[in-house]
């Protein structure tokens, strides 16, 4: 390398392209982590089985993700690429948390890992518009119940009060709505599958 090669190389401050070219690079990383974060963290979880240990799993493969992001060769499979590096990552986070009575070991986190498949952004969507769907079914007061009772602002003893029921009947009334929009998607989707 010449010296003004070696110049080049640690210039400060940085060209516009270089700018321009991490803007982009980190905007795509941040589209696809997000495309893909809700299947990737139902992945970790599957592998550790504690929601704490999954968002700490799921923090630390997004940095793994994101310092090996130049690794990744657009076009090809990123849910395929973000699975195995978590695999990985959960494999160490629970290699040094042995202290839980009970854990996978390498033999089953492998198994699982080989009978996931990532679904893609594709059927995320498909499923927020079967919910919709399903929404629609439901009476108009448990669709008004389901509404207030996941609104930002919450108040399951406001929302009681207001229902002249107990906070325990809203909380039965929201389980049973639940379960009917469960079986109402699980149907759905099945027939959609065909």
């Amino acid at each position: 390398m010449s010296t003004a090669d070696a110049m080049a190389a640690f210039s400060y401050p940085p060209r516009m392209s270089e700018v321009e070219d991490a803007t982009e690079r980190t905007r795509r990383f941040a589209r696809l982590l997000h495309e893909n974060h809700r299947d990737l963290f139902v992945f970790i979880y599957s592998l550790v089985q504690h929601h704490a240990d999954a968002e700490d799993v799921y923090q630390q493969t997004a940095m793994v993700l994101w310092n090996k992001f130049d690794d990744f060769v657009p076009g090809t499979n990123f849910a395929a690429w973000a699975t195995r590096v978590a695999q990985f990552t959960a494999r160490d986070c629970l290699r040094s948390r042995r202290r839980r009575n009970v854990y996978f070991n390498e033999e089953m986190l492998d198994s699982i890992a080989s009978a996931y498949r990532p679904q893609g952004p594709e059927h995320s969507a498909m499923r927020s518009e079967t919910l919709a769907r399903c929404l629609e079914k439901l009476s108009r007061r448990d669709r008004r119940l389901v509404e207030r009772c996941y609104s930002r602002d919450r108040d399951f003893a406001a929302i009681a009060e207001s229902e002249h029921r107990s906070v325990a009947a809203i909380y039965q009334a929201i389980s049973r709505i639940r379960k009917k929009l469960y079986l109402c998607m699980n149907r759905t989707m099945a027939v959609e599958d065909r």
